[in-house]
């Protein structure tokens, strides 16, 4: 769908033009005079040269036959197309056009072989061919991306490089039309102008010059107008092409066909352009031709007249209607016969020197015909180039396609491969492979099958070592949810010990009861000796009634600290009412500055006295340190120290419950980060 639909009509008005060149060309050769056939017998010794130098160009063959039979002509093939070559080149149309002319001018070639015989040359020794290093001037080539586009970005990616390609297809097919309706006018401009030339000369005095200079300004005008079409053409093609270029470098559209159909298009609308470009050359090579004939004529008339005027001085002979003096006639008759033995004369001299003269124009007509066919071979070989180029990408797509669904049913078929498939296959090898290598088929299979044992081996002790990781893994995972289990109980005791009753409005009701608790880790660690040691030691009343928390065995300490702070003069023999009243009032002078200590700081029995001993302890209270406040606390003595007794054995009773519970914890996190994997 992407052709250009025009191109029939184009080669129609193509050949219509190389027609009516032809023609005109054959109606210089119908002209009378000795310039005419001396023009006629070079153009056909030129043809013939020309056609059997292009045809041994491109047939190694027909260029040996020659060789063998015209002398000398091995040393004018090398001298002008070089040394055969190996190459076998594609057959072309101007190579079959040039193989229809060589059977036409063989039997005159080998009639003037005898004539046409070039002086031999001495050729240079031939020059050493430069060493040609190859560099790399490319860029490296990336890695693609192993990422493979889906189905929906391929079909997405698909349609929108379609619309583009169509549309830069469309734009390029509208100009290049213009370009060449454009130089199908200038060649029939530029053969009007030769045919002008032609008419006009052959017209003589009445020839028509304003024809012949509006036919030339008119073929160098549309000559201006379609080297522009020509650029925008060629920009069209360049913008189609990078088109073309930019889907192939998507992996998601790189595999559309239209990018294939597209460039093939836009080579044969390049060639198509291209051709055109030849013809027109052509046709100014004939132009040319014409041109140089129009000079030989006005040079012989101008000759015959300067002769005339020689002969005859008083007569005009431009003028009409005028008669001659008989003296006036004798002398024209007289120089007309003169005229004929001189021409006699150089037809004679011109014979002779026609070898010479056919020799020159055979190499004048040689080098533009060598000009003309290796542009024609350059423009048709570029062409074969592309054709090859676009046919060679359709292969490697059809291949690439072809290799992708092989390679997936391969794949396939050794995913579900087993034992019975791989001897199907051995079997069906064994039934393709004749008796002289059935050995080396039965080694083969023998091959395969330890590989194949070894593999299944291999994968038996693979599955050996996965069963026993999962076993190993079910048994560290049921540990591990047991070590979870016993140390969210733990964390709840912690709490139970920290906490108590939250609800609870007075300080016993927030004791809690610890049995609920324990009972949950025992079931937790049912077989753990140390966890069913740890829960035996607990006091039987934490179970039953539970411990005050911290921050209530801190609020009572104040109401212990206020009482003993006042019975701290009283020591352990008590006293009467007056010393009680004694003490009060000291407590009431004496002000406690805040003060640091340290559980390491040494202690003066003999000096310490119990608001020393208070101050200690409160301040081992205030940071949370109770372990130190409860060693402190036991050295009160007096009232002071009966006021503390409950709340030490208290602190105690929530120490050691609370140590337990630590215990419990730490091991609980052994056992969890042990279970871990």
């Amino acid at each position: 769908m992407l052709r250009l639909a025009a191109k029939e009509s184009i080669k129609c008005r193509v050949g219509s033009i190389r027609e009516a060149s032809q023609s005109a060309a054959e109606g210089v050769k119908k002209s009378g005079g000795v310039g005419k056939k001396l023009f006629a017998l070079t153009a056909v010794g030129t043809g013939v040269v020309g056609g059997t130098l292009g045809y041994a160009y491109v047939d190694t063959e027909f260029r040996k036959t020659v060789e063998d039979t015209i002398p000398q002509s091995k040393q004018l093939f090398d001298a002008t197309i070089g040394p055969p070559t190996r190459n076998a080149f594609v057959s072309t149309p101007i190579v079959e056009k040039l193989g229809h002319s060589v059977s036409e001018v063989k039997q005159k070639v080998s009639e003037m072989a005898h004539k046409v015989v070039p002086e031999k040359k001495e050729l240079p020794p031939p020059k050493p061919r430069p060493e040609i290093v190859p560099v790399d001037v490319h860029k490296p080539v990336l890695p693609p991306s192993t990422k493979k586009p889906t189905s929906e970005e391929t079909v997405r990616a698909t349609k929108e490089i379609e619309k583009n390609v169509i549309s830069a297809l469309e734009k390029t097919q509208k100009v290049v039309k213009d370009a060449t309706d454009a130089k199908i006018k200038t060649i029939e401009a530029v053969t009007n102008h030769a045919k002008a030339i032609k008419e006009a000369v052959d017209a003589g005095s009445n020839a028509n010059w304003d024809k012949v200079r509006e036919a030339l300004a008119y073929a160098e005008n549309l000559a201006n107008k379609d080297l522009e079409l020509e650029a925008k053409s060629r920009n069209a093609l360049d913008g189609l092409k990078k088109v073309i270029s930019s889907g192939k470098h998507d992996a998601a559209a790189a595999s559309a066909p239209i990018l294939v159909n597209a460039r093939d298009t836009a080579d044969k609308l390049s060639y198509q352009i291209d051709e055109l470009n030849q013809m027109i050359q052509n046709a100014r090579n004939e132009s040319r031709v014409f041109n140089q004939y129009k000079d030989l004529i006005d040079k012989s008339r101008q000759r015959f007249a300067e002769e005339l005027k020689a002969v005859v001085p008083n007569v005009d002979i431009h003028a009409k209607q005028k008669k001659l003096t008989e003296e006036e006639l004798n002398a024209l008759i007289a120089h007309a016969h003169l005229k004929v033995d001189q021409l006699k004369r150089q037809l004679t001299e011109q014979q002779l020197l026609e070898e010479k003269n056919i020799a020159k124009a055979l190499e004048e007509q040689r080098k533009s015909d060598a000009n003309l066919s290796k542009a024609q071979l350059e423009l048709e070989l570029t062409r074969v180039q592309a054709i090859s180029n676009v046919e060679l990408e359709k292969k490697l797509r059809d291949e690439k396609s072809n290799w992708e669904k092989q390679l997936e049913e391969r794949l396939q078929r050794a995913a579900a491969a087993h034992a019975d498939n791989l001897e199907q296959v051995i079997r069906t090898q064994k039934q393709l492979h004749d008796i002289e290598n059935a050995q080396a088929v039965d080694e083969a299979v023998e091959k395969e099958r330890r590989l194949h044992q070894k593999q299944v081996e291999l994968a038996l002790e693979k599955l050996r070592g996965i069963e026993t990781a999962l076993e190993s893994r079910v048994a560290l995972d049921a540990e591990n949810r047991r070590s979870k289990q016993f140390w969210l109980a733990c964390q709840n005791l912690h709490e139970s010990i920290a906490f108590g009753q939250k609800s609870g409005e007075t300080v016993d009701a927030r004791r809690k009861p610890l049995e609920k608790e324990l009972s949950v880790i025992g079931k937790a660690c049912e077989n753990d000796e140390f966890v069913k040691t740890l829960i035996t030691i607990f006091p039987s009343e934490s179970l039953q009634k539970g411990v005050y928390t911290e921050a209530d065995l801190k609020l009572r300490f104040k109401q212990v600290y206020k009482i003993g702070f006042r019975l701290a003069s009283i020591d352990e023999n008590g006293g009467s009412l007056a010393k009680y009243i004694s003490s009060w009032i000291q407590s009431l002078f004496i002000v406690d500055f805040p003060r640091r200590f340290s559980p390491e700081d040494p202690l003066d029995l003999k000096t310490l006295d119990n608001r020393e001993v208070l101050a200690r302890v409160n301040f081992f209270v205030q940071q949370n340190d109770l372990l130190s406040a409860v060693r402190v606390a036991q050295l009160l003595e007096g009232p002071a120290a009966r006021v503390a007794q409950d709340w030490i054995q208290d602190t105690r009773q929530h120490l050691e419950v609370k140590f337990l519970a630590d215990l419990l914890l730490s091991h609980a996190a052994v056992s969890s980060i042990r279970s871990v994997y």
